[in-house]
């Protein structure tokens, strides 16, 4: 899904949060390469579809969603990129 995000940002966004929102239930969470991906992805969307975050309140919510899950898993990763939500909007 990754490399159709310049083409349906918000779209892949939402599949993305289905599919942790699914997973979760059978321990995503706690898998380190779930993480890193996340990581990867959240920062490409804070880099190159910051539009995307800022004018849809559903990917907004989602993000808030996603990091929240891992967060509590106990990720620091997830964690640190929590931090940085702000950068949505600048």
């Amino acid at each position: 899904m990754e490399s159709f995000i310049s083409f349906a940002p918000a779209d892949v966004f939402h599949a993305i949060a289905n599919v942790v929102k699914s997973a979760s239930n059978w321990g995503y969470q706690y898998e380190s390469l779930a993480v890193d991906l996340l990581v990867k992805v959240t920062e490409r969307y804070l880099a190159e579809e910051r539009m995307t975050l800022q004018q849809d309140i559903r990917c907004r919510e989602e993000l808030i969603d996603i990091l929240e899950t891992f967060v509590n898993a106990g990720w620091p990763s997830a964690r640190r990129l929590s931090y940085r939500l702000e950068e949505i909007f600048r």
